[in-house]
């Protein structure tokens, strides 16, 4: 019987790179949350509870803007490490053709 994995088809490097950039966002949007759920939302200017209210899609955006400029070289780590499980998945004895 063969595996799912090894009968899947390759990922390009354009989709892994995406799925690790995206990776990256998610990592780098909860690493926010508390940071930005720690501020204050009353005062003259703020936002109250509409602002809680929609303060994660903010903090959301902000880590998927990040991450597509570069991001914190979350990224790329993971780009590297999907790119050589699938290679390992590919050819599981590391053996060149």
């Amino acid at each position: 019987m063969i595996s799912t994995v090894a009968s899947a088809p390759a990922a390009s490097h354009g989709q892994i790179r995406r799925v690790a950039q995206e990776f990256e966002a998610q990592a780098v949007s909860a690493m926010f949350q508390p940071v930005f759920a720690a501020l204050p939302t009353d005062g003259p200017f703020g936002g109250g509870k509409a602002e809680a209210q929609w303060r994660p899609m903010l903090v959301d955006a902000i880590a998927r803007d990040l991450a597509r400029a570069g991001g914190l070289g979350i990224a790329p780590a993971v780009e590297r490490a999907l790119l050589r499980a699938q290679e390992l998945s590919r050819n599981p004895t590391g053996e060149t053709a």
